[in-house]
Order: C-alpha cells, then structure tokens, then sequence
C-alpha cells in the first residue's frame, strides 16, 4: 500500500517540512510563555541552575528533525502494513537518537527527554492517521471516478478532479484531500492503541526488580505511573485539561460567560481582550499559554515536581495554581500577581513542573495538527 505522498515525492517534502514547522513553533510557543513558575523563560531560569532560555533554543533545533521522522514513521509504517504497537516500537529507537542529539547540543542537560517522549507519540500517531485518512480519501475517488454503463464521458469529464502535473502527478497538497478528517481525540485514542499493551508490561516488569529509577520508585512506593500512564490512557491530561482550556483561552475575547466568571473574582485585563495589531496578538498568545499552563498545573500529578521536591510540594503546587485559574490566570490583574509570586515560591522551594511545561507544548502542536 502507498499512500499519496509516497507517489508524489514534491508532497511528502512540503508536507514534512510543514510538519516540522509546528514542531518548532509549538516547542518555541512553550519556552516563550513568560512568567513561567519554577521553569525557563523569557525572564529567568526558574528553579534551574543548569539551563537556560538559549539552551532550549539549541535543544529545540536539535530534536526538531526526530519529531518529524516520528510523524514519518507512522504514516509510512502503516502504509505498509503494520500495526499501531509496532509503530511504537519504532520510535522509542528514533527517540533514543534525539535524546542523544538534544544531549549534544545542550551539553548535556536534559531539556526535553519528557516532551521527546509525549510530543513522539502524538506524532507518530498522528501519521498513522495522515495514512489511513490519505488512503482511504484515494479510494473514495477511484471509487467515485470509475467508469460504469451509467456514466458518460460528458460526465467523467466534468467530474471534480483534483489537477495533475506532466508525470499525471496530483499537485494538491495531501492535507487538501484530509482535512477535517483527523481529531484531537483520534490521534489520543491512537496513541492509547500505540502505547497501552506495552506500558501495561513495562509496569509489570516493575513490580518484579528493585526500582532503578525514579520513575520505578515513584511507581512503586506510590502506584504513581507518571507519563507512561497518561501514554497508555490516550493521555487524558492532553484531552480534557490541556487543550479544553487551551481553546477556551484562545476563545475568551469573544466568551462573556468565562469573562463573567473570572470577573467575579478578580480585575479582568480588559484592554488584553479588547486590542488589535500584531503586538497584541502576540502579547495575546503569550497569556493563553501561560494561562493554559497554570490549567495543566492545577490537575496534573507532575512527576517531576515529584521527584525534585515532595508529594506535598506538588499538592501545594495543584492547589495554587487552581487558585490562580479560578481568578482568570494572565487574563486578570491580581493573576498575574500570583503567577509572579509563585514563580519566586518556586524558585525558593526548588519547584520545577516540567511535565506540565511538556503538555503544554504538545497541546499547542495538538491544535496546529
């Protein structure tokens, strides 16, 4: 089996080329989101003390181009014929590579071991999709353009057929052909078929050997499954926190309910919601982010809070941020403040939420796939 991509080699380039622009925007999207507490931003360091805003400039560059052979990976394997596990199977060793290529770049400091994981997965299923939605779209118009007593030439002729260049190659993109045909739920419920099998013998293979890691420890002390759970789940912190919240964040100048909601507690920033023009936009985005972010950090049992500090710290931690969601986030005066002031509580406490910082780069890439 062969998608369209594969026949036109112009598509399969523009579209991997267009796949690794999200990438980078949603990876760039997430280290710009300033103030950040306890993590790398625009302003500081956070609660780090070995990185810093240029070194995930380095970091993103580097594993962009694994991030792409991971959606690759997907659409061709399944093109072929194999199964969802099997395509899981074949990223871990792609992921392998970029955690050695963001190793190299950063010297090594562990940027985006997390996000390689969590942002491959997406990825790669994704692709998966692109290929199913890709041959199935192809069958339906050799099914719609196939010659039968009923039908004349008149008609065929006419028929809405997509343009072909001299070799009687489609010059439309493929995503043309899909659109609209692949959801943020499919490619979850994708990664859960990818993943679930797997992690389910990874936890068992735990219980048998003393914990070498600190994930296996968090695991066995606490039943705690950090980011393989979310994997095997479909990632249920992706579906209904992170980009639930994320559109909601994006849709706020336009929804009078949430207005009035968060209005009830707090200064809505008016002019933020009101402005125009390309500082604005920008501006405005930087608070969705940030603000989508604190949703993440308010439900999410982040493992590396975890480890960095205590189950207590993250139980505080869920429970100012929540706070600080119920009062509109960037979107209010007095959110912004105890977004600055958990920063420096971060900071003092030793406090990084990576995890969170990871998911809100896949939901921002989420919404661009």
């Amino acid at each position: 089996m062969r998608t369209g991509t594969d026949r036109n080699p112009a598509a399969r380039a523009a579209l991997l080329e267009r796949i690794g622009w999200q990438v980078r925007n949603a990876l760039l999207g997430e280290v710009y989101a300033t103030p950040k507490p306890g993590l790398v931003d625009r302003r500081d360091t956070g609660a780090h003390r070995d990185m810093n805003y240029e070194t995930f400039l380095a970091s993103t560059e580097a594993i962009t181009p694994y991030m792409v052979r991971m959606f690759a990976e997907g659409m061709d394997a399944t093109a072929v014929g194999h199964t969802p596990e099997e395509v899981f199977r074949a990223i871990r060793g792609i992921g392998l590579e970029a955690e050695q290529a963001m190793y190299a770049a950063t010297d090594g400091v562990n940027t985006h071991k997390g996000m390689i994981f969590t942002m491959g997965i997406v990825l790669a299923a994704a692709g998966i999709l692109y290929a199913r939605a890709d041959t199935t779209s192809e069958q339906l118009v050799e099914k719609e353009l196939q010659p039968s007593d009923d039908v004349t030439p008149e008609a065929l002729a006419s028929a809405d057929v997509q343009p072909m260049d001299a070799a009687g190659e489609s010059v439309m993109p493929s995503s043309t052909i899909i659109a609209g045909q692949i959801t943020v739920d499919a490619i979850l419920d994708m990664a859960r078929q990818m993943t679930a099998r797997s992690m389910a013998e990874d936890f068992r293979k735990m219980l048998g050997h003393p914990p070498k890691t600190h994930g296996e420890r968090l695991f066995q002390a606490y039943g705690e499954r950090g980011i393989r759970g979310q994997a095997m789940e479909g990632f249920p912190i992706l579906r209904d926190t992170a980009v639930p919240w994320l559109r909601r964040f994006r849709n706020l100048s336009s929804d009078e309910a949430l207005q009035q909601a968060f209005a009830a507690h707090a200064t809505l920033r008016r002019g933020l919601l009101q402005d125009t023009g390309s500082m604005h936009a920008e501006h405005f985005e930087n608070a969705v982010h940030v603000s989508t972010l604190i949703a993440i950090m308010s439900v999410l049992n982040d493992t590396n809070v975890f480890i960095r500090s205590s189950y207590e710290d993250m139980c505080w931690l869920q429970a100012e941020s929540s706070t600080i969601l119920g009062m509109g986030a960037m979107f209010t005066e007095e959110g912004v403040r105890a977004i600055e002031a958990l920063n420096m509580a971060c900071i003092e406490k030793n406090i990084s939420p990576g995890g969170a910082a990871d998911i809100l780069a896949v939901a921002i890439l989420l919404l661009k796939l």
